[in-house]
């Protein structure tokens, strides 16, 4: 139960989550996150940030916003875009070592040195006077645009550009396909989540299997021994008609016992799985499932 407040997973293993379905995705130039960290204690974030990382060493691109982070957590990031009110840019470039390439920056620029003991991200709100308190006599939007740093940004994303002219197109047809697997993949891990949920309900099953039994038996009785006339053919036909409603048509309004507790759960759910899959795939999976459990039952009560 990963959208019921308070239960199933906590809030590390729901960013977790997040990340995983963002992976899944197979995000082809940027995976982005908005404050990957809010709302976790200190070594959370830490394992959220380890995570991170290993992804960028291994060759994934990743863009986040992060809110107050420590000093450990803000070296874990290779490089900054600093925005001012207004969307201003103060600074983007690389952090550097132990954070010296950004404070380097901003003390050649006229600001107070960081002491040892300071964080870095908080000393820099403090610079420009973003921090409750603080005050600020320099216009460092107005720096940062004839600073050399920016030129070199500028010239680095210059090359850039016209290195992209010469690359191959990419014409691989499966990449613009709106999800990462083919129907056939998405069809057959539903259908195996859903057989496995149903096996975790035994009551549930037991339930149907009575149902499906006792349906059947009551039905195949009523009609036992139809003669061979006109009259026993439609006999028989109304005892198949009964025994489909019954055992493969329930009620609308019968909602199975682990998929929600109310509509709101499964409006949510329903919201998930559309963003997901393709829209037949969990619709038809949980359909399936339901009349291929009772099938077998039914049909040798019937017939015995």
């Amino acid at each position: 139960m990963i959208v019921v407040l308070g239960e199933g997973l906590n809030v590390e293993q729901r960013k977790r989550l997040t990340i995983a379905v963002e992976m899944a995705a197979k995000p082809a130039l940027l995976l982005f996150l908005d404050e990957p960290t809010s709302g976790l204690d200190s070594q959370t974030a830490w394992d959220i940030c380890n995570l991170l990382r290993k992804l960028a060493n291994n060759g994934q691109a990743i863009l986040c916003t992060i809110h107050q982070p420590s000093a450990i957590l803000f070296q874990s990031f290779d490089r900054l875009l600093f925005l001012a009110s207004g969307g201003r840019t103060v600074y983007f470039g690389d952090i550097g070592e132990n954070s010296k390439t950004l404070t380097s920056y901003f003390e050649k620029n006229g600001s107070r040195p960081c002491g040892v003991e300071e964080n870095p991200a908080e000393w820099m709100l403090h610079v420009i006077g973003a921090a409750p308190g603080s005050q600020n006599d320099i216009d460092w939007p107005q720096v940062w645009r004839e600073s050399p740093e920016k030129q070199n940004i500028r010239e680095t994303l210059t090359k850039m550009k016209d290195d992209l002219k010469h690359q191959i197109v990419d014409d691989d047809s499966t990449a613009l396909r709106e999800f990462a697997a083919p129907l056939s993949v998405q069809f057959f891990a539903v259908s195996k989540r859903v057989f496995e949920q149903y096996w975790r309900t035994p009551s549930y099953l037991y339930s149907k299997v009575l149902l499906c039994a006792g349906t059947a038996l009551f039905i195949g009785f009523s009609f036992w021994d139809s003669p061979l006339s006109l009259q026993g053919l439609q006999n028989q036909l109304f005892a198949i008609f009964m025994l489909m409603t019954v055992s493969y048509l329930p009620p609308p309004n019968t909602l199975h016992p682990h998929q929600c507790r109310d509509n709101l759960m499964t409006h949510e759910l329903l919201v998930l799985e559309m963003t997901a899959y393709g829209l037949a795939v969990p619709t038809c999976a949980p359909i399936l499932q339901d009349k291929l459990e009772p099938a077998p039952v039914a049909w040798s009560c019937y017939e015995r």
